[in-house]
């Protein structure tokens, strides 16, 4: 179907779009829609977003609102440059296909092969383990906290490379577990700077943004370096909005600053590639398989499922103030793209009711049950569970309601029921737990992160001699002290930038959400030797005393 040449112009004045022209024959009612939507999520005098529909390879939509600098009253226009965090995954894998298809790197290839540095760990991990996130490698977020310097101290690309090439272990075998992180993209960055011969920026330049005339495009490695019409991060506290920067350059990872007008070339290459092939995308969409079998809709990149009923290929990012989300829909052949400088989940809100409108008489709504499951069965979900290392939920079962709680409070939160086995978690958006024999999946969003029972010895914690645990503790493997000592009645961890208190688990360990889990270990005459803490995507770290 073919629109007439007035209905460009008045979609043009009326909603800031390119005409419409494609095989889904969406009406001007439904940009209409999805223009009324976009408008009244963002405002122009607050933070904002760009959105744009590309469908076919023409851009059926586009539309920006807000405030890229709040202080400066600069407006979000279609060349404003977003910080899109781990939306540069792709790009990243991307660049990687293409210097496989020339011979530099197999994605089979060991690591270990073109990081000597780490030619001492105990398995073999592939190019391959490090895009689908199954490489059991400790992430850099996690490592910095544990130096106390996240987010309080500004780290490069470099910096925080050296960090990682000094790992010793790995959390667990790899393929064992997918564990989402920024680590192996940004070891891959750091292998395609060994083979390309050249800067990551560089190869990506030259390989990716010029060719698809990306020119507003960059790779940032250091936070301090200036970028053009940039839009700034902020946060909202107590209805006031304050400034939230990057404290940390990681690239491959994350690290890519573009536009709107840019990221539409990119999603139009996934419609019809000019640079790669459709088998990129192909090997970039297969499902990942762990040693158990297990399946997971992440790929090299790329995650994909389904939506409504409707398939979908998708990624999204955030760090601090920053949201990007990218879409497809491949059997319409229809791309969905955002960016904005509002840290909350109105992008992903924004894409999945343009997805509503689009596509209404497809979606096939998930619906609750209405059958009630007994006392009995909602008992069977009752313990407690371990998120990660030093973050524990209990689950109750009163009545006919189970119940959410933090470990070691009162507070009791009830879940909705979805079905017999899914509740939802109405307390962060877009979020459910489906339980399974002695686990849960915890869904927020696109992660799921599986959460199993645990059993915890009861214990006197007034017989726990604190004394004990005081000292001063060191992990050589990445350079880190910590001091423990006595306040107020608890093992206080004493750091340059903060105190952090512990609170007992059993016997001969104790944690804290801010930090992780710390189990001692003890000499023949019974002193403490040492400690081994673990938390989110970090294992069994030693700190001798």
């Amino acid at each position: 179907m073919k629109y007439p040449t007035y209905i460009f112009v008045f979609a043009f004045f009326i909603i800031q779009s390119f005409a419409v022209v494609g095989q889904n024959n969406f009406t001007e009612k439904s940009y209409s829609e999805i223009d009324s939507v976009f408008n009244s999520m963002y405002q122009p005098q607050n933070t904002g977003a760009a959105f744009a529909i590309i469908e076919n390879g023409i851009t059926t939509y586009k539309n920006t609102k807000g405030l890229a600098n709040i202080e400066h009253q600069i407006s979000i226009t279609d060349s404003t440059a977003f910080h899109i965090a781990s939306v540069s995954k792709q790009f990243t894998t991307f660049l990687a296909l293409l210097l496989e298809s020339e011979g530099k790197l197999s994605f089979e290839d060991d690591i270990r092969n073109h990081l000597s540095e780490l030619k001492h760990l105990p398995y073999k991990i592939t190019i391959k383990e490090l895009t689908n996130h199954t490489h059991g490698l400790p992430n850099i977020h996690e490592l910095m906290n544990l130096k106390g310097a996240y987010p309080q101290e500004q780290m490069t690309h470099k910096q925080a490379v050296r960090l990682l090439l000094k790992t010793q272990q790995t959390n667990f075998e790899p393929k064992e577990k997918y564990e989402y992180n920024n680590t192996g993209y940004m070891l891959l960055a750091e292998i395609i700077e060994r083979v390309g011969k050249k800067s990551f920026k560089e190869q990506l330049k030259e390989k990716i943004f010029l060719p698809l005339q990306m020119n507003h495009s960059e790779v940032i490695d250091d936070v301090n370096i200036l970028v053009k019409n940039k839009a700034y991060s902020y946060k909202l506290v107590n209805g006031q909005y304050q400034n939230h920067p990057l404290q940390l350059a990681t690239i491959g990872s994350s690290g890519i600053n573009t536009t709107i007008n840019d990221l539409i070339l990119w999603a139009k290459n996934y419609q019809n590639p000019v640079v790669g092939s459709k088998e990129f995308y192909e090997k970039m969409q297969q499902a990942t398989y762990l040693t158990s079998e297990k399946k997971i809709n992440y790929g090299l990149g790329l995650q994909f499922g389904k939506y409504k009923g409707l398939d979908v290929v998708f990624h999204g990012g955030g760090d601090v103030g920053y949201r990007s989300y990218i879409l497809h829909v491949p059997t319409k052949n229809i791309s969905l793209v955002i960016l904005a400088n509002t840290n909350d989940f109105s992008a992903l809100k924004m894409v999945h009711q343009t997805l509503d409108i689009l596509f209404k008489d497809e979606l096939k709504e998930e619906k609750p049950q209405t059958i009630q499951p007994t006392h009995a069965q909602l008992k069977k979900h009752e313990g407690i569970y371990e998120f990660y290392p030093s973050v524990y939920f209990n689950i109750l079962a009163e009545k006919d309601i189970l119940y959410f709680q933090s470990y070691g409070t009162k507070d009791k939160n009830p879940l909705p029921i979805f079905d017999k086995n899914t509740f939802l978690f109405p307390y962060i958006p877009y979020s459910k737990f489906i339980f399974y024999e002695d686990k849960f999946d915890f869904h927020i969003a696109d992660f799921m992160y599986e959460c199993k029972k645990i059993n915890l010895p009861s214990f006197e914690t007034e017989k726990i001699v604190l004394e004990n645990f005081i000292g001063k503790f060191r992990n050589e493997e990445y350079a880190i002290d910590f001091e423990l000592v006595l306040g107020n009645n608890h093992l206080i961890v004493k750091r340059a930038f903060d105190n952090i208190e512990l609170k007992p688990l059993t016997q001969n360990s104790f944690y804290s959400p801010q930090l992780g889990k710390l189990d001692f270990i003890f000499d023949k005459n019974g002193e403490v030797q040492e400690f081994r803490i673990s938390g989110q995507n970090f294992k069994n770290i030693v700190f001798k005393k």
